[in-house]
């Protein structure tokens, strides 16, 4: 577990007046890649990987999502607005390119990079990422919080801000905070639960991220969910940049399934199934994603790679 402190929050201000932030870890001089958190968690849950990151050679650059943190929120967001901004970071930072990992919820933002910055984008990294949230495939599998979400996303959007207040109260009240995660920790796979045991800071570095994405209020993370709910606003096949499906078989936030559907939606892309392992795949394998960041994300952006294999890889 790592024990690194936690950086200065950077920020920017967009060309629409909106403030966006950030955070960095890893290698200052190292390769650039910008990291998308899952849903909903801030920036700062980056530190996870700060550790490989700087082993590795990567300079891990950690944002906030619109209506996250210390990034302001955004009336009528798509994700397809998620490029634009993002390629104004870039520009800001002086990168040309840059790879892209996205994690579960942060899924669906970096295929949004790979359709919308190919020029940019050398390699997307999908890490228990979540699939189109309005088609019938990606709920199948998934534990029942996940599916009510996605039925609210879908049938009564206005209703996520209440349920994603009432995560938010159970986590800053530390009994309920304390059932919360025995709840979660219930519902997990083996594999999850005992990396937790055995890393008990896991849990509270994700928990205080969850709760710094929702300093401003829940409406950040409900529009985020109802977002996935809904079209995504580009087509899968679109995609011919780089993408690498990274999945644990025991997975029940974001089913198996959905990378197995991704790699076959997606003619660029290849996956990564690890037999056995859950949901935080990103966390226990983050040693191989550096290298792969470092290895892959070298190349230049812009190429596709029409003949890479899309069965996937167990291991």
């Amino acid at each position: 577990m790592t024990n690194f402190s936690q950086p200065p929050v950077n920020t920017l201000q967009l060309p629409d007046g909106r403030q966006l932030a950030w955070y960095e870890y890893g290698d200052p001089e190292g390769q650039p890649c910008i990291y998308t958190t899952g849903t909903p968690a801030s920036g700062l849950l980056g530190v996870l990987y700060h550790e490989s990151a700087k082993e590795a050679g990567v300079r891990f650059i950690s944002l906030d999502k619109p209506g996250y943190g210390h990034s302001d929120y955004m009336p009528g967001r798509r994700l397809t607005d998620w490029p634009r901004d993002v390629n104004a970071l870039a520009d800001h930072l002086g990168l040309d390119t840059f790879a892209a990992m996205g994690e579960s919820g942060g899924g669906p933002h970096v295929l949004a990079l790979a359709w919308g910055l190919p020029e940019r984008v050398t390699v997307a990294l999908d890490v228990s990422g979540m699939g189109p949230g309005h088609e019938d495939w990606v709920r199948k599998g998934m534990k029942p919080l996940n599916r009510r979400l996605f039925w609210l996303a879908q049938k009564a959007p206005w209703l996520l801000r209440f349920a994603m207040r009432q995560m938010a109260n159970s986590l800053k009240d530390p009994k309920r905070r304390e059932k919360w995660i025995a709840d979660q920790l219930k519902a997990a796979p083996p594999a999850d639960r005992a990396l937790t045991e055995s890393a008990p800071g896991l849990t509270e570095l994700t928990l205080d991220a969850y709760l710094d994405a929702i300093r401003m209020g829940p409406k950040g993370a409900a529009q985020e969910m109802a977002i996935f709910g809904q079209p995504w606003g580009f087509s899968l096949s679109e995609i011919r940049i780089p993408v690498q499906v990274w999945h644990g078989t025991e997975d029940v936030n974001v089913p198996v399934a959905i990378a197995e559907r991704l790699c076959q939606e997606i003619p660029s892309a290849e996956a990564l199934i690890f037999e056995g392992e859950g949901h935080v795949v990103g966390y226990t394998r983050a040693r191989e994603i550096m290298q792969q960041i470092v290895q892959v994300g070298s190349r230049p952006a812009g190429q596709t790679t029409d003949n890479i294999t899309t069965k996937p890889l167990v291991i």
